[in-house]
């Protein structure tokens, strides 16, 4: 009699994860509380901001250009907005105090630039020593035999240009300092320009006290060693001026006390 075979037991079948599995819910919870924790690290670590910096040193005055600025990337914290951020950029504004090359450029530190006179100053290379964008500089007329005058006063210098390059420049030797002064002031230079004296630049440098805005007339020739009311009759002569009127003391106008022009 043969024995009766043991039952199979029943097989068992494979069924699709559900996604309501308790493991499948806290793996992915576990995944998202990491990114979320990675990104809020990160996120902390990076604090730096990218602000406006200088390229050169500049000097009260003077209206930023390109060339002037660069960007620069620090970690500021809480002073971040006293600052220019570089999503703007600052050119044609102008700095209201001397900075240095690698300062920050603070927002206090620049204004929209007033209206004024561009003037060109035609000097000797030799008149004008260690002259750079930036500089401040005083404005003499020199002439033989007459007493300095000073046509402007603590002026910033825009831009330099050198006359060896240009293809129109009378003398080589010579550069084109470019200034930014008020309308009386352009008319000093012009009116100083306009005689037979040379052309001489001051450049100043530390915190010097201020001066007086020079009101001395431009075009007049104060004799060395004479007193300023009978020298004043005697007028420098204009390169452009002929005839008596140009060398006559008797018949010249008396100075306007405001200098300048006539």
């Amino acid at each position: 009699m043969v024995a009766p075979q043991p039952a199979s037991p029943p097989a068992r079948r494979l069924h699709h994860p559900s996604w309501l599995d308790l493991r499948l819910i806290v793996g992915t919870l576990l995944v998202l509380v990491s990114v979320l924790v990675g990104a809020k690290v990160v996120a902390s670590a990076d604090r730096s901001v990218q602000v406006w910096a200088l390229a050169r040193d500049v000097a009260a005055g003077t209206t930023l250009v390109a060339d002037d600025l660069r960007p620069a990337r620090v970690r500021l914290f809480d002073n971040g907005a006293a600052y220019l951020q570089a999503v703007q950029s600052p050119t044609g504004r102008t700095v209201t105090r001397d900075m240095h090359a690698g300062e920050l450029l603070p927002r206090l530190a620049v204004v929209p630039t007033e209206p004024a006179a561009i003037v060109d100053i035609p000097v000797q290379a030799g008149n004008a020593p260690g002259l750079a964008r930036g500089a401040l500089i005083d404005v003499w007329s020199t002439a033989k035999g007459c007493v300095p005058i000073q046509v402007l006063s603590r002026v910033v210098v825009q831009e330099v240009h050198s006359g060896a390059g240009g293809a129109l420049s009378v003398n080589p030797a010579s550069i084109q300092v470019i200034v930014r002064v008020a309308p009386e002031q352009a008319r000093r230079v012009v009116a100083a320009l306009g005689t037979e004296s040379t052309i001489r630049l001051v450049v100043l440098e530390g915190d010097l006290p201020p001066t007086p805005v020079p009101t001395a007339s431009v075009d007049r020739c104060a004799l060395r060693g004479t007193s300023e009311q009978s020298a004043d009759r005697v007028p420098v002569r204009s390169s452009t001026a002929t005839g008596p009127d140009a060398t006559g003391p008797d018949t010249a106008p008396s100075a306007s006390p405001s200098g300048g022009s006539r």
